[in-house]
């Protein structure tokens, strides 16, 4: 096919339910995705590393809640990477208790210049991973 939209149609014309045939609102999002109709466009922009050319997210920003961080814990995945978490005061966001956040690692910890007992704003990134946004002054 030569754009998106057809290629949409089609799949929906052999019973895929698309984003173009069909409402999505159960799902949580946190912002909407543009793209580059015309496939030969699309795909001769390439990609990064994480995402491709033709493509951008636009974000909703969300408002945070504001909590104390009271610990960090190192704690080790199963690629066996050790990334730090903040152990966070409990905070309802949308319905769910948060008591933890990842942190990425120690550069991003001393980016937001995070310290135990600090006051931080957290959100539900997609509404459904805890982030810390900032430290609150």
């Amino acid at each position: 096919m030569s754009s998106w939209t057809e290629d949409m149609e089609t799949l929906h014309k052999y019973g895929f339910n698309t984003v173009l045939s069909d409402e999505w609102h159960e799902y949580p999002d946190d912002g909407v995705v543009f793209r580059i109709n015309d496939n030969k466009e699309f795909y001769s922009r390439g990609h990064t590393s994480h995402h491709p050319r033709g493509a951008y997210a636009l974000k909703q920003r969300q408002k945070g809640i504001v909590t104390t961080l009271t610990d960090v814990v190192w704690n080790v995945g199963k690629s066996g990477v050790v990334a730090p978490v903040a152990m966070l005061d409990p905070i309802e966001i949308d319905g769910a208790t948060v008591s933890k956040a990842t942190l990425h690692n120690m550069a991003h910890i001393e980016s937001m210049n995070l310290e135990i007992g600090c006051k931080v704003e957290v959100i539900r990134s997609g509404e459904i991973i805890p982030r810390i946004m900032r430290r609150i002054y």
